[in-house]
């Protein structure tokens, strides 16, 4: 058909309807209504009624019409325009007779035709507007048509949050340009922002099974590196150690061997001025046995497709596999940021941890479910990452909280008492952490001293039962085991007025008891983190230390503990725990009295 048989409706003369019903009888039989046919007549045959006598509608006619149309009959140009043509009603296509008649009127007619072709339109237009905003950054890495491969990562629960560029070829990655380390808050240290860099992991540090506490590295892009032939290898350990964060830029920070700055703690720096740069500058020979010696070989050693954030992101990083550590390195440097973003609102959307993979989602890691419970990173989603080594992650906008010294000196005693009344409360604890509204209760009930030995302790048991008769009022609970989950920890720890127990990395607990807690903490090496004064302060604690080195003189009473070859074990004298046990009696006796009395 021509566009002018189109754009014409032909008029049927009623010979021209009669063939058309010879060849449609099921429509003839369902346009006839019973009432119309003559009375003398019931049957089925039709070639004696008249036409006059047929009930054939407008409906019928534009049906045979359109037929018409379809095999190109020419019609006079002073028809009517199809678009003027009313269409078939809902009601009068009920009463088309055949499947095919229906399929004929909403197939071609021209009207209908125009609507289709309108709303194909509109859907294609649509699609295109929407891809047009997932197009590349830069605009200069298309496949010939001006698109991106873009969208969601397949491994995402939340499509809406985890918004990514995906690029299989790391050369269609848009021109990057590193900025960065920005302190984000000029009165606090320890949280940074960078702009347009990717994210590597160190694969020659130790692991932990199912976590990751290696270093992180950053690759930073910086054309002004490009004739530094050691530009993409990261500093050693030892050189990292004797640099500082606020360094970063600063010519005296470079490192000699390779001509560039290191970066900060938990974040080694290595610089490129594309991924394809890094990948070929990786490559060379050197750089690579120089990254082995140093044990700083990165994954992915070279990046075949590239993961591309525009959302800003956290990078978690954190030692998965030591609950002090984590805590007091990870968790105490970001409380003075947390305090803040929960009352003006969090500035990123995403959180990106390979230490655990799903740590906010589903992980039982202890630090994972403190900071899930607490809620310290608002409603910001986390980002999962492929168990793949060929995968690049870069980011628009990354926030790192460096990992920081024991010493928590930027978290102020108010910051500890909103932190732990938020875990308390969290965590479902029976004692709230001021004792000064439960100590009248407290004070019915036996004093309980929560003892632990982490296999080292050799005769905890024996000196207990020995002392039991002397304080039948003091509740001594030995746990035997502390490798359970994080709430089964919180709630032990919370039931103690005393912890007695062997240095260790569940030491970092002491978080969930309550204020006036006493701590006598036994060590034939370091002591654990939690010993800090400053720390005893925000906690309102008090630490009592016994070490191994008093033992040896006979006049001292302090009680003290012998230590055997290699600090693996030791025991503890009958006298030195009685003393130990009556200190720490006196002390909690001090204590409830000091509260009654500001009753």
């Amino acid at each position: 058909m021509d566009n002018q048989t189109l754009t014409r409706r032909a008029t049927a003369t009623d010979e021209d309807i009669t063939n058309f019903l010879q060849r449609q009888p099921s429509l003839l039989e369902e346009s006839i209504s019973p009432t119309e046919l003559p009375d003398t007549s019931h049957k089925r045959k039709q070639s004696d009624i008249a036409l006059s006598g047929l009930n054939i509608g407008s409906d019928l006619r534009a049906t045979f019409e359109l037929e018409r149309i379809e095999q190109g009959v020419e019609e006079d140009d002073d028809q009517v325009h199809p678009l003027r043509a009313p269409l078939v009603s809902p009601t009068s296509y009920n009463n088309i007779g055949s499947p095919t008649a229906r399929r004929l009127l909403f197939s071609f007619h021209p009207a209908i035709k125009n609507k289709r072709f309108i709303a194909a339109f509109m859907v294609f237009a649509t699609i295109a507007a929407l891809g047009g905003l997932r197009r590349s950054r830069g605009g200069s890495s298309d496949d010939g048509w001006g698109w991106e491969m873009v969208g969601d990562g397949i491994w995402f629960e939340n499509e809406e949050s985890d918004w990514l560029e995906y690029y299989p070829d790391p050369a269609r990655l848009p021109k990057m340009v590193s900025t960065g380390p920005r302190r984000v808050d000029d009165s606090l240290a320890g949280m940074h922002l960078f702009t347009d860099v990717c994210v590597t992991n160190n694969i020659d540090s130790a692991k932990a099974p199912d976590v990751d506490t290696s270093i992180r590295g950053l690759i930073y892009f910086d054309k002004r590196m490009a004739k530094n032939p050691k530009r993409c290898v990261p500093c050693s350990i030892k050189a990292m150690n004797s640099r500082a964060e606020d360094k970063w830029g600063e010519s005296s920070s470079l490192d000699s061997q390779l001509g560039h700055q290191c970066g900060m703690n938990g974040l080694h720096a290595m610089y490129a001025s594309s991924v394809t740069d890094w990948n070929d500058c990786t490559a060379e020979t050197e750089n690579r046995q120089f990254m082995i010696r140093n044990k700083q070989t990165q994954t992915p050693s070279h990046a075949k497709n590239v993961h591309y954030f525009e959302e800003p992101t956290f990078l978690l990083s954190f030692k998965a596999d030591n609950r002090e550590g984590s805590l007091f390195e990870t968790l105490f440097t970001y409380l003075p940021y947390w305090h803040v973003f929960r009352k003006n609102g969090y500035p990123f959307d995403n959180v990106f941890s390979k230490s655990v993979q799903g740590c906010l989602s589903h992980s039982r890691n202890w630090f994972c479910e403190l900071t899930h419970q607490m809620g310290a990173f608002g409603y910001a989603r986390e980002t999962n990452w492929e168990e793949t080594h060929a995968t690049l992650y870069c980011f628009k906008n990354l926030y790192f909280s460096q990992q920081t010294s024991s010493d928590p000196g930027q978290v102020t005693k108010q910051i500890m008492d909103e932190f732990r009344d938020e875990i308390f409360s969290h965590f479902g604890l029976p004692r709230s952490r001021d004792r000064k509204d439960t100590i009248e209760k407290d004070r019915k009930l036996a004093m309980r001293i929560l003892l632990y030995s982490g296999e080292t302790w050799e005769n905890l048991e024996k000196l207990v039962k020995e002392v039991t008769g002397k304080h039948p009022h003091v509740d001594f609970h030995i746990v035997q085991d502390l490798d359970v989950p994080i709430a089964e920890q919180a709630r032990l720890f919370n039931s103690a007025d005393a912890v007695v127990m062997a240095s260790g990395d569940h030491m970092a607990n002491s978080i969930f008891v309550p204020d006036d807690t006493i701590f006598a903490e036994l060590s034939c090496g370091l002591l654990s983190r939690t010993s800090n004064s400053h720390f005893m302060e925000l906690i309102a604690g008090s630490a009592i230390t016994v070490a191994s080195s008093s033992c040896s003189d006979s006049r001292n009473d302090a009680p003290c503990i012998s230590c055997q070859a290699g600090h693996s074990r030791f025991a503890m004298p009958s006298a030195s725990f009685e003393a130990l046990v009556d200190d720490i009696v006196k002390r909690h006796s001090g204590k409830t009295s000091v509260v009654q009395d500001e009753r």
